[in-house]
């Protein structure tokens, strides 16, 4: 009998010590995997502080040499390209304007950019590292970005002039944050109307929209609770991802056409809502009346995608493209020599333009100069004076900041070909 249970144990003993070796093996790969992970995680923080650092010597550097700093966080790269280069573009044109008529209180004004490649988690530690240098950073010109700012920051004095276009970002970020822009919600809802009231006999309708934006997702709930105070019942919601391929595009099309729709509703933006229309357009949608699009469609990319595709299609937007007054005109035809002659303006650069012209009659008011620039971080009477503006003197027309919003005219427009034609002229 103990010469079996001595076998077994010979027989056991090996076993285990397998099984035991086996599971020290996958710790120690496990605590590999840990350390890898947390090398990269501090690589990648040493890297943001880095970043963060740099971007405010150059605040710095620019103060020392008497100039008196615009701080931009651009999307010059990534998801948001496009119209961040046209933001950014239209923030330097303005601050070469006022450079032109002798800068402000005798300092030349500097624009003072980083990229944020439309990255959230970059964006909020540029903002970080200009908050410690700057009591103003205007930028991100998106609303993901800024929201990640929003829910993000700590212990914020920093003015954030950005896409603080939708109540709840903006009341996150109370009393600092401030929308370079008019209401996203509130004019989207006023296009939806006005093109239903256009279209009575429109009553079922499809809603294109991107839940990935955190903006058009509010948008869209917005839309949900309204659509059957205009006569519309809402068929569906088609969720269009980022990226998304031709393929996709065709999947989307058809996920709406098979609904049996009368109209249509586009939130997303011009890429996406291009080759969306093209597909609806082979697919019999004939008459762009059926079809109601966001002003964060209105650019080069929709245009590009489908320009022969636009005629009767109703569009709003926050600026009037079409508009003769003599600043605009030159601000078109320089826009248009500066890129290549080729792109649509796009949204931001009517904006960013007055939001530019505004920081500096800020600086102006308050006597802000080089020397003096740093004693005005914090400084309640300069973040009221965005908070809660008088009437300020836009490219385009009058507007002011209430509790952070932009308050000023939509503009909606129908296509007749490749034109919008302003509905209050038609």
């Amino acid at each position: 009998m103990r010469r079996l249970v001595w076998r077994a144990r010979r027989i056991k003993e090996p076993v285990s010590g397998l099984c035991w070796r086996r599971t020290m093996k996958n710790r120690v790969w496990q605590a590999i995997v840990v350390i890898v992970f947390l090398v990269v995680l501090s690589r990648t923080a040493l890297q943001r502080d880095l970043q963060a650092s740099a971007f405010e010597e150059k605040i710095n550097q620019s103060l020392e040499n008497g100039y008196l700093p615009v701080v931009v966080l651009s999307q010059e790269s990534g998801e948001y390209r496009s119209l961040g280069k046209s933001a950014l573009w239209a923030a330097e044109y303005a601050a070469d304007k006022v450079n032109e008529n002798g800068g402000v209180n005798g300092c030349k004004v500097q624009i003072i950019s980083e990229n944020t490649n439309s990255e959230k988690s970059k964006a909020l530690s540029l903002f970080q590292g200009a908050s410690r240098a700057s009591f103003l950073v205007l930028g991100p010109m998106d609303a993901p970005e800024t929201a990640y700012i929003a829910k993000n920051v700590e212990r914020n004095q920093t003015i954030n002039i950005a896409a603080y276009s939708f109540a709840e970002s903006r009341n996150t970020m109370a009393p600092h944050g401030i929308s370079y822009m008019s209401d996203s919600e509130a004019g989207d809802l006023e296009e939806v109307r006005v093109w239903s009231q256009a279209n009575p006999d429109i009553k079922n309708v499809v809603l294109f929209t991107m839940s990935e934006d955190e903006s058009q997702e509010n948008t869209t709930e917005l839309l949900q609770d309204r659509l059957e105070d205009m006569g519309l019942h809402l068929l569906k919601i088609v969720d269009i991802r980022q990226g998304a391929s031709d393929k996709d595009y065709a999947y989307y099309a058809i996920q709406a056409l098979n609904q049996g729709a009368d109209g249509y509703i586009f939130l997303v933006r011009g890429k996406e809502t291009g080759n969306i229309l093209l597909k609806l357009r082979s697919h019999g949608v004939e008459e762009g009346r059926q079809i109601s699009t966001s002003f964060s469609a209105y650019g080069s990319e929709l245009f590009d995608v489908a320009g022969n595709m636009l005629d009767g299609i109703s569009i709003w937007n926050k600026f009037d493209p079409v508009y003769q007054g003599k600043d605009w005109q030159q601000l078109l035809q320089d826009y248009r020599i500066a890129r290549h002659g080729t792109e649509q303006v796009s949204n931001p650069v009517a904006d960013y333009y007055d939001s530019v012209m505004a920081i500096c009659q800020c600086y102006e008011e308050f006597g802000i100069t080089s020397e003096n620039y740093k004693e005005f971080i914090g400084n309640q009477e300069v973040v009221d004076w965005f908070y809660n503006s008088k009437q300020l003197k836009g490219i385009q027309s009058s507007y002011q900041w209430q509790e952070g919003q932009k308050v000023t005219d939509y503009q909606f427009f129908v296509f007749d070909g490749k034109t919008p034609v302003n509905r209050s002229s038609r």
